[in-house]
């Protein structure tokens, strides 16, 4: 059995509080496979840090004086993202054995796909994250996903967010976050929104009649059956009391400045002696690499901090900043 639990009016801190959630139920021995669907509220749109963004590639405080929530993902890669009611996501928690996160993210892709073609769509999936929606020939990009373990190698989480409309704090994305050159480069565009389209826009273009929750319901299903077999049961639930004062309790943690910094190139210059250099570089191998490296006056590394949209194992923790 999968429980399915539906969030509505909760920040970004709160997903990153499922996560270390569901982290520590599967470490205690209490781990349920859970399917959890966020709902955000339009009165308070959220901007999410990726795991391994440096902090100084986004301006924070401009953010937060737009009205968002600003926190930094726990269990993922990835650049930054927006949350508004016109950007759902889910996360499916999961236990399988003897595979790979290449493996497991592919496996959610191609149900990504199978659920958009469930409703009509000629889709395809680009490993790893992006699904684009074939049309005219073209392929625009209306989701991105990817799967991830949590701290236990055979624990999983997979994780879909949709483009379903593109409302004016979508923007935020352009006007906030600085990305190198470099990210673009195999890219026909040169900013982070030229590449989306909504889904809601693409329905209209080829008369598909179908509803936000169905699609997230439709793509839900089909990495259920594909992640952990068709004959899986998904069941409404809600959060016991205890999972609800863990939640609400540690969700501020994960909005604050101190988990945003924890990967920031200004925290580790403050660190490190005037007379020594800083040199920073960019590097796109399918996910972008940002590098900062401090170099002290006989040109050794002092310090560097690797960084960008990509996967680093050991996941980190909350005390842990993982493999580096």
């Amino acid at each position: 059995m999968v429980r399915r639990i539906d969030v509505r009016g909760k920040t970004v801190g709160y997903w990153n509080a499922i996560d270390e959630l569901m982290a520590k139920q599967m470490h205690e021995g209490t781990f349920e496979p859970t399917l959890v669907v966020m709902h955000w509220d339009a009165e308070t749109p959220c901007l999410d840090l990726g795991t391994y963004e440096d902090a100084d590639r986004v301006d924070v405080e401009l953010a937060r004086e737009r009205g968002f929530t600003v926190g930094r993902r726990y269990a993922f890669a990835g650049g930054t993202a927006v949350h508004t009611p016109d950007f759902p996501n889910y996360m499916l928690y999961y236990r399988k054995e003897d595979t790979s996160i290449l493996e497991e993210a592919d496996a959610s892709g191609l149900a990504d796909v199978a659920g958009l073609e469930s409703i009509g769509f000629e889709a395809e999936y680009d490993s790893i994250g992006d699904v684009e929606i074939v049309k005219d020939e073209a392929k625009v990009k209306v989701m991105a996903g990817s799967a991830a373990t949590i701290h236990v190698p055979d624990y999983w989480v997979a994780t879909l967010s949709v483009i379903w409309d593109f409302p004016e704090e979508g923007a935020i994305l352009d006007d906030a976050v600085s990305i190198p050159r470099e990210k673009f480069e195999d890219k026909d565009t040169d900013s982070l929104t030229g590449r989306m389209q909504p889904l809601s826009e693409v329905l209209e273009e080829v008369d598909i009649d179908v509803t936000k929750a169905e699609v997230i319901d439709a793509i839900a299903r089909a990495n259920v059956d594909r992640l952990l077999g068709s004959d899986a049961d998904l069941v409404d639930d809600e959060w016991t009391d205890e999972e609800q004062a863990f939640l609400d309790r540690l969700a501020p943690f994960f909005e604050s400045d101190s988990w945003i910094n924890r990967v920031s190139t200004a925290r580790m210059c403050r660190q490190a002696p005037e007379d020594y250099a800083l040199g920073q570089a960019a590097f796109k191998a399918r996910k972008l690499i940002n590098i900062s490296v401090i170099i002290d006056d006989e040109e050794r590394i002092d310090d560097i901090l690797i960084g960008g949209d990509l996967y680093i194992r050991p996941q980190p923790t909350i005390t842990s900043g993982g493999v580096l």
